[in-house]
């Protein structure tokens, strides 16, 4: 399971708090949810601390956004190390 929560949100930018499992089964939702942010012109900031796992389906999801305008944060050691694998840098 992923939960979402939103943190902190203004005209320009938006936090979203992670929990629980990014995997095949929950990545659609993590991707609505950013690409609703984003057509809204808002840079979305997700605090991945709370994250203990990841799938290759969470990977695609996560590296499909523009570094620009999606920022990890706190995310755990292995969840970085498989989305540099994966393309983000």
């Amino acid at each position: 399971m992923l939960k979402i929560t939103k943190i902190q949100e203004s005209e320009r930018d938006v936090l979203l708090r992670l929990e629980g499992k990014i995997t095949k089964q929950w990545a659609a939702l993590l991707d609505e949810e950013c690409r609703a942010h984003l057509r809204k012109h808002k840079t979305v900031f997700l605090d991945c601390s709370q994250v203990d796992y990841i799938d290759g389906r969470g990977v695609e999801v996560l590296n499909a956004f523009p570094p620009s305008s999606v920022t990890l944060m706190s995310a755990p050691a292995l969840m970085t190390e498989l989305l540099h694998l994966g393309g983000r840098s």
